[in-house]
């Protein structure tokens, strides 16, 4: 969730060490704009901001107040210098998670709630960068508009980034446009039209022509995004999706830029909580273990 936020850029691994945390810090943090031109705008800011809200609410209905994460490599020893725990304040309305790794510096992701469990604001820090997300909603609480600010400096250099994606919708709830403006001249229209059952199916951006598109279940739960590739005009898989009898995805599968290779999460859960997640890869070999604990 996280947020859980997938770069595909972190799959890239090197080292063994360095393997686990590139792969498990992104599912660590909240949801967040990514400030890539990549697509899957449904995915990331809507079905994701749904599915944190839910993840929140279930917190303050069994009463955690802190989550520790703990990082295993491939055969069983954990992860060195991997550190990973999130804080519940006494309103449910604010989440710290403060992390770090062998191969990553110290961070702090803070997630902001109203009284009625919208997510309101996400602050992502580190020495050397910082990334503020603002939400508003509409009356029947859909996301209206997210504005985001991304900051980084260092000795020599100093950048800012700002980007806003602006919402529509037609009169039956559903998504049809997305405007995306950075910095406040760059602007791309982004269109959305939905399937014979009323899900929304397609996902386009009017400039580039790239287009996703979103399959559901039987039951209307997301199970495949799916991209075209614009220039072989092949579909290729970005993130799939199985489910077990109580509804929580069991199963994640997500695809490199190109879809050439991919990596295979598979989730455990107890009392309706996530305690365990395992990360395979294209070859079905075990790469490393999240587990989670709850007070």
């Amino acid at each position: 969730m996280a947020q859980f936020k997938l770069s595909k850029d972190s799959l890239l691994l090197a080292t063994k060490n360095s393997q686990m945390t590139k792969l498990f810090f992104p599912v660590l943090a909240f949801i967040s704009i990514s400030f890539t031109a990549h697509g899957q705008y449904y995915y990331k800011d809507i079905i994701s901001n749904k599915q944190l809200m839910a993840e929140m609410a279930l917190y303050k209905e069994q009463k955690i107040r802190s989550i520790s994460l703990k990082s295993f490599e491939d055969d069983g020893s954990p992860s060195e210098g991997f550190f990973c725990e999130k804080t519940i304040n006494k309103k449910y309305t604010s989440v710290e998670t403060l992390s770090k790794s062998y191969v990553t510096p110290a961070s702090t992701f803070t997630t902001v709630f109203d009284s009625k469990g919208l997510l309101m604001q996400t602050t992502d820090s580190s020495d050397i960068a910082s990334s503020n997300s603002y939400y508003t909603y509409t009356d029947n609480g859909q996301i209206k508009s997210i504005v985001a600010v991304n900051r980084s400096s260092d000795d020599d250099f100093k950048a800012e980034i700002r980007e806003e994606h602006l919402y529509e919708y037609d009169a039956a709830g559903m998504p049809v446009k997305m405007t995306r403006i950075k910095n406040g001249v760059d602007s791309t229209v982004i269109v959305f039209s939905a399937d014979e059952n009323g899900n929304t199916g397609i996902e386009k951006n009017t400039k580039t022509g790239d287009t996703y598109y979103y399959y559901y279940d039987n039951k209307k739960r997301l199970t495949d995004v799916v991209r075209l590739n614009p220039y072989n005009q092949k579909m290729l898989p970005d993130y799939m999706f199985e489910y077990n009898y109580g509804g929580q995805v069991s199963q994640m599968t997500t695809t490199e830029e190109g879809g050439s290779y991919y990596y295979i999460w598979k989730y455990t859960y107890e009392n309706g909580l996530r305690v365990r997640e395992k990360c395979y890869s294209k070859e079905k070999r075990l790469m490393g273990t999240i587990e989670y604990e709850y007070k």
